[in-house]
């Protein structure tokens, strides 16, 4: 695994002024919370989602479920920006439903929103960033994705989710090996179980249950500083990594450890 020049953590204090950030998924819970990051640390940020929130962000709206939407969202971009610099990829559904319930129309929509949106959204803002040389980008992924604790509130009927973040970490391996002769970074980042009002609202009781359990389960206003020293990276830096928010400053960047497996 490609290392940071620089082992500290000094990337989460670092300037990202005269950067263009595009946070797709950036209306609410986590995604507003990485925006807001971004824009904190000096990035000139773009929130896509398909309900559209202002604030301290330019709002674009895109549903990434419509391929024209999302290649509206970039031209946009591009056209008022001139660049992409960092793009994170954070839209996505997680329907709470037992597995043997999952109807067709389930499972095709999740994976639309999940799997085949941050394609679209790569395949259209890639080629930007290969212009310039530069960029990074972050996929949001999920513990789901590599183990499953089936009494545990944060994954309990979240069979359909978890195959859609698999297949997000596998679209990050692939696309860090292809982008990495033009420079891009592409990193996928498991935030843990925070608590969102998204959650609160999709599934209350499993909200309740996990905010009763885990008290130290995080808001979405503390995971910022990993994305931020995210954002920072180079295809010479930190690339192709499955990584975990529990485990900045511990495990990563400094031993360059990805996210293997469950924490007790």
């Amino acid at each position: 695994m490609d290392q940071p020049a620089d082992q500290s953590l000094s990337g989460t204090n670092a300037t990202l002024e005269g950067r263009v950030a595009l946070v797709v998924g950036a209306s609410q819970g986590i995604g507003r919370a990485y925006a807001a990051a971004l824009a904190n640390a000096g990035a000139k940020v773009v929130g896509a989602a398909r309900t559209i929130a202002g604030g301290d962000m330019l709002a674009m709206g895109c549903d990434v479920e419509r391929e024209a939407d999302v290649i509206r969202l970039i031209q946009q971009c591009i056209g008022n920006f001139g660049q992409i610099d960092i793009l994170v990829n954070v839209a996505a559904l997680y329907p709470r439903l037992d597995a043997l319930s999952v109807t067709t129309d389930d499972w095709d929509r999740s994976m639309n929103v999940n799997v085949r949106g941050p394609y679209l959204v790569l395949r259209e803002a890639l080629p930007h960033m290969i212009a310039r040389g530069s960029g990074s980008v972050v996929n949001i992924t999920s513990r789901s994705a590599r183990y499953t604790e089936r009494d545990h509130p944060a994954h309990r009927r979240l069979m359909v989710y978890a195959v859609t973040k698999a297949a997000l970490d596998r679209l990050t391996t692939w696309f860090a090996e292809e982008m990495r002769p033009h420079g891009i970074a592409i990193n996928a980042l498991s935030p843990g179980g925070v608590l969102t009002d998204g959650w609160r609202r999709e599934a209350p009781d499993d909200y309740a249950a996990a905010a009763k359990a885990g008290a130290k389960l995080p808001l979405p206003e503390t995971v910022g500083p990993a994305l931020v020293f995210l954002a920072h990276q180079t295809a010479q830096t930190l690339t192709g990594q499955i990584l975990h928010t529990d485990d900045f400053g511990k495990t990563w960047p400094e031993t360059g450890r990805a996210f293997d497996g469950p924490r007790t």
